[in-house]
């Protein structure tokens, strides 16, 4: 199981709604959804640590960017239309040049919460020509736990 191997560190938690349009003709979220949903967190994970997502994933002034070069994910139970559903994210790697997040997705199924998926979603620190470069410390320092 992922969640296991996920290190502590900073994380924030949102509730979800599966729209309709994220769904296939048998009601249930196309896998797709999952990782915008993980990109939803990972979003208003740096809001709440008090930084623009716009300005973490692309800074044109700094020549810096932060995109995502890895995703992994496990669909352990379906999610269905209109379900409301609890996503923990978290930052369980900060490197030299880039973090990893990990991401726990439920549901909640007669008062109980059923893990419906788990993942990581990795990111790189980039210059304006695409090559590797430190984490800016500002952003790093938002990663790290405090």
């Amino acid at each position: 199981m992922l969640e296991a191997r996920m290190a502590p560190g900073p994380s924030h938690t949102i509730e979800v709604r599966v729209r309709f349009g994220e769904t296939d003709p048998y009601g249930v979220a196309y896998f797709a959804a999952i990782l915008d949903y993980f990109k939803r967190g990972m979003d208003e994970f740096l809001r709440s640590r008090g930084i623009s997502p716009d300005l973490a994933y692309r800074n044109r002034k700094r020549n810096f960017g932060f995109p995502v070069v890895a995703t992994q994910c496990r669909y352990r139970a379906p999610v269905r239309f209109d379900d409301l559903l609890t996503l923990r994210t978290r930052v369980v790697r900060v490197d030299r040049n880039g973090a990893t997040f990990g991401f726990s997705l439920f549901r909640t199924e007669a008062g109980k919460d059923i893990l419906a998926a788990e993942g990581k979603v990795s990111c790189k620190s980039i210059d304006a020509t695409w090559k590797a470069i430190p984490l800016p410390p500002g952003l790093k320092a938002v990663l790290s736990p405090p």
